[in-house]
Order: structure tokens, then sequence, then C-alpha cells
């Protein structure tokens, strides 16, 4: 009876003991944890960094808002100064001449006395002359094409790329009407030109991101464009460019441009803006 009173004691001794050291290692790991989140955090508030958690490519050096999604941007942990940033860091370009072949296709309508009257882009004009041959399709006869001649009365303003540009035909009868399109057959041309991808818009019109004379950062410039090209009808614009933009104005020749990630990289930009903070220097 002695012995059986005396085991249980020792076994309500070791199972006391058993919860101690388990008490005590979940205290020291709970303990574990909050340091670590204070060194995290202490971590996190020394890099200076923000970023927002569905547009990653959007840093900043202080709390704010992503100007993409507006969602408030989010404290990077362990960011190493600029390597957040030199994700996004963008590759210049040469803006050239380039050579282009592409055909050209305008909006048309027939007007009384066999007139057509097309909107082209203004550098859709060059090379041409009156008398020049183009061809017009009727909507309601795609498949007929009618010879029509370029006319010597003087183009008039369409809008800030464009303009109305009249042509002659004898084989439409002078009471038709209607809509179509204007079609000029490929030549070769020579635009300054820059690949879509550079590209951006806003209220004021298309921009670009420009490389400041040093060539280490970046600016906006306003540029003012004419029609989209395709790739493969624009000479020595490589193959992976989804399309190229002619320009007509805002840019010259051997300057260089943004044309990778300009989107994310103009959000940056725009963010660093409303923070005061100088544009991103890219290297």
């Amino acid at each position: 009876m002695g012995n059986t009173s005396i085991e249980r004691e020792m076994s309500t001794g070791v199972i006391i003991g058993r919860l101690l050291l388990f008490l005590l290692a979940a205290t020291a790991f709970v303990v574990g944890v909050v340091l670590s989140q204070r060194d995290d955090h202490a971590a996190s508030v020394a890099s200076g960094h923000y970023s927002c958690p569905m547009h990653p490519q959007v840093v900043s050096a202080a709390p704010g808002d992503c100007p993409i999604c507006n969602m408030a941007l989010e404290q990077v942990r362990d960011v190493k100064k600029g390597q957040a940033i030199a994700a996004t860091r963008s590759t210049f370009d040469e803006v050239k001449r380039r050579v282009v072949t592409q055909v050209v296709r305008a909006p048309a309508s027939l007007d009384p006395g066999g007139v057509v009257t097309a909107v082209l882009h203004k550098e859709s004009l060059e090379g041409l002359a009156p008398g020049d041959k183009a061809v017009f399709f009727r909507s309601s006869q795609p498949a007929t094409p009618i010879s029509v001649r370029l006319s010597a009365d003087r183009v008039a303003p369409w809008d800030s790329s464009t303009v109305q540009v009249r042509f002659m035909s004898e084989q439409l009868p002078s009471s038709t009407g209607g809509t179509g399109w204007l079609q000029l057959d490929a030549q070769p041309r020579e635009f300054l030109v820059v690949p879509t991808s550079s590209v951006l818009y806003s209220g004021d019109g298309a921009y670009v991101l420009a490389a400041t004379p040093g060539g280490h950062s970046f600016t906006r410039r306003s540029i003012q464009i004419g029609r989209n090209l395709d790739s493969g009808y624009v000479a020595d614009l490589s193959a992976e460019r989804l399309g190229a933009v002619v320009v007509l104005s805002g840019l010259s020749e051997g300057e260089r441009v943004v044309t990778a990630d300009t989107f994310f990289l103009d959000a940056e930009r725009r963010l660093r803006g409303a923070q005061g903070k100088a544009e991103e220097v890219v290297e």
C-alpha cells in the first residue's frame, strides 16, 4: 500500500515536471516570435521602402497610395537601398527615322460630284502629288475597287494629327453618296518613329519618358503622334516589338526614350512627384 502511494506521487511529479518544461518551451517560442517580429519591424522601418501589394513595381520611400489602383502602400521588409526600384529599371532606345512600307487605309466619304473625302494622317501625304492614284471602296460594295486621283484642292485640318484630303473619280455618278475607305499603295517612306511601348496617354495627349542630357534619368516629354505602324512593315524594327508610332513633333532623331515597363516607371515618377521627390534615376 505504501509503495503504491509513493509510485503515485512520483508519477504526479513527473507529469508536473513535463508540464513545466512544455510551458517553458512555449514561453520561449512566443518570446522568440515577438522579438523576431520586433526586429523585422525595425529592419522594415530602417529600410524606408513602401510598395503596393497589387503592383510591386510601385515603390516609395514614404507611406502613400498607389497611383495605379489607389491602394495604400505597405511597408517592405529587408529591402536594400535601390533593390526594389531596380526591378523597374527600363531600357532606353534611340529615336530613329525608319523606312515604312505599310499600306495606308483611311475612312472616307463619297460626296456629290464624284468627290471622295478621306481623313488621312499628315505624314501619309509625304511623297504624294496632285494626280497620284489611290483606290476607294464603298461600304456597300467592299469587293469593288474604284480608282481615284488626288485633287489639287488644299487639305483641311481635321484634328492635331490628321487632315481632310479630296480625291476625284470619273467612275462615280455625281448623285452617289455613302461611306467607305481609301487605300494608298505601300510605298517606301521614311518617318521618325518610336515603339508603341514607349507612348503613354493623358488628358493632355501623348507623351514619352525621354532621357535627360546626362543620360542617367528621364523626364516626361509631350509629343504629337501620327498613325500606328505594324512592326512587320517598319525596316530595322526588332521583331519582338508590337508596333511603332509615327512622331510628328516633340522628339528629335538621336534622342533616347524609355521602351520597357514604361507604364509602371511613369506611375512611380508620378508618385515621387506627388511626394516632392526627384525623378527616378535610371542607370
